[in-house]
């Protein structure tokens, strides 16, 4: 074999790695010509990387988002931020909308490529805050619940319950991180993470249900109902989106972080909204890693647009 066929097999053997490693969705097609491919994206960054300290951080995290390219971004612990530096952080990811709960303690907030709608802020009441707008022709509510007392976690999800209901909000997506744990998890988690009651302190622990993990929380969304999309497409070994290696308490074997590891992160939907879904992620090893304590977490939806427009 010459050296010119030698290269030419050693590059169409490297191609499929090449491949994998991007993000392909600028390249796939659909047989109509008005449908589109949204990435619709959750993440929990860490104390506004360490009140806007860890340049680094930043920096590693902005170049992710990035590449991921989503459409529609969801934050919580944007601490240290006003509007004015929110914007200026979603610019350097392409988004030139974004609006935040609140300027202090651990608001949420969101990005988008798409012009924003404020209908409501709620700070106060429900954990770090309850953000609803809308864009991309979808009601978006972000929130972040408290991470100390399961019976205040529970009172707020019945409070954002409510609030989809009044507000009839049947076309719509909820996400965030809610420091609680989903039914749908519980047969993994008790046979897997079995030091996860320990880690929240044991029995008498607020955090817990008379010691136990309390599922009830996850379950209000459910009743409503609401569809947890990252379950639909994520297998049980794989939910984990907290925590990472990036915590130097944290060990760096998978197999034995597992042990007290979570799913705390989810994208919920109306049944309307679920239909779109055609794909669920928890971003849970590689890069993302060294990025947060928490995973972040996605989902594709497909829009199909009215070709008169």
């Amino acid at each position: 074999m010459t050296m010119k066929k030698i290269f030419m097999y050693a590059l169409l053997c490297l191609f499929p790695c090449f491949v994998n490693a991007q993000d392909m969705r600028p390249n796939e097609r659909h047989w109509k010509k008005n449908v589109e491919k949204i990435r619709v994206m959750s993440y929990n960054i860490l104390n506004g990387f360490d009140w806007g300290k860890d340049l680094d951080r930043e920096a590693r995290l902005v170049e992710w988002v990035k590449a991921q390219d989503p459409e529609i971004l969801g934050l919580q612990e944007l601490c240290g931020f006003t509007q004015e530096k929110l914007s200026k952080l979603a610019a350097r990811w392409g988004h030139p909308y974004a609006v935040i709960v609140k300027e202090d303690g651990y608001p949420v907030g969101i990005t988008s490529k798409k012009p924003i709608d404020l209908k409501e802020k709620i700070a106060g009441k429900i954990g770090h805050g309850l953000l609803h707008v809308q864009t991309y022709g979808f009601d978006v509510l972000v929130t972040h619940l408290n991470p100390s007392n399961t019976v205040k976690r529970n009172e707020e999800a019945k409070m954002i319950v409510d609030y989809i209901k009044e507000h009839h909000l049947d076309h719509c997506l909820l996400m965030g991180d809610m420091n609680s744990h989903s039914p749908m998890d519980a047969d993994y988690m008790e046979a897997h993470s079995y030091r996860l009651t320990a880690k929240y302190g044991g029995a008498g622990s607020p955090n817990l249900l008379d010691g136990e993990i309390d599922y009830s929380v996850i379950s209000h969304y459910l009743s409503v109902p609401l569809i947890d999309l990252c379950r639909i497409f994520v297998a049980p070994d794989k939910r984990v989106s907290f925590p990472t290696p990036v915590l130097m308490g944290q060990s760096k074997h998978k197999d034995v972080r597992l042990k007290s590891s979570e799913r705390l992160d989810y994208i919920f939907a109306s049944p309307s909204v679920a239909k779109l879904v055609v794909d669920g992620f928890i971003f849970n090893e590689g890069e993302t890693e060294y990025l947060s304590d928490h995973f972040p977490i996605a989902v594709d939806l497909i829009l199909e647009h009215d070709a008169q427009k």
